[in-house]
């Protein structure tokens, strides 16, 4: 009975994988937005954030995660985000320990990220049948991660890692891997970096103000 559910979990994991890959082959981004510390003490703050969501779901952006926090609050504002905007995949970033983890499980994403590889962690995830994409920066835990049956991989911290990485993995396994290039990357170099072996790409810090810069613009506006 056991080794059935644990298939059943299986099933369930490569499904979301699959649809989250169909769905990034139609707009190949991820815009990642991090909540300032005291988005919950001040509330003009959480006004910004959705009148950005909104902006960005104007422009046709189809894939927006929001950084975990650890405030009690933080559940409820993602239950809002998903309810207010339903044309936007929502998923969650920094999923770094049990306790983020656990706090996700709540709200039926249709993914999550985590920063780096850690097996305890990627295994609690299956069995709860959420997706956890793992942060991967070598080839040990890359190895790891598709012994597990990831097909979704996130490099990180891609900028640091460089295409170099990218050619190597290409050396080393020859697995059909949909790799999402996060970390330290800019919009300007979107075009590039996706021609140069990355399936999509996720965007956060480089954005001035989290919003929508020129490069983005007219990005968006050629791939909605």
């Amino acid at each position: 009975m056991q080794n059935t559910h644990n298939k059943q979990l299986d099933k369930s994991s490569i499904k979301k994988q699959k649809a989250l890959i169909e769905s990034l082959k139609i707009q190949p981004l991820i815009i990642v937005i991090r909540l300032e510390k005291d988005f919950f003490i001040i509330p003009e703050k959480k006004k910004l954030l959705f009148a950005n969501i909104k902006n960005f779901s104007a422009y046709g952006v189809r894939h927006i995660e929001i950084g975990w926090d650890s405030n009690s609050e933080w559940i409820q504002l993602i239950s809002e985000i998903q309810s207010s905007f339903k044309k936007i995949n929502i998923g969650a970033a920094s999923i770094s320990c049990e306790k983020a983890l656990n706090s996700i499980l709540k709200l039926d994403l249709q993914y999550s990220m985590t920063p780096f590889f850690n097996k305890d962690l990627q295994k609690k995830a299956k069995e709860n049948n959420q997706l956890l994409i793992p942060g991967i920066s070598n080839n040990k835990d890359l190895t790891e991660a598709i012994k597990m049956g990831y097909k979704v991989i996130k490099i990180f911290p891609a900028s640091k890692l460089g295409i170099k990485f990218l050619n190597n993995i290409e050396d080393i396994c020859k697995e059909n891997l949909f790799l999402i290039g996060a970390g330290g990357l800019k919009s300007k170099d979107l075009e590039k970096l996706l021609t140069r072996g990355y399936n999509a790409i996720a965007l956060g810090k480089s954005l001035l103000g989290q919003g929508i810069d020129h490069e983005l613009d007219i990005w968006l506006r050629n791939n909605r």
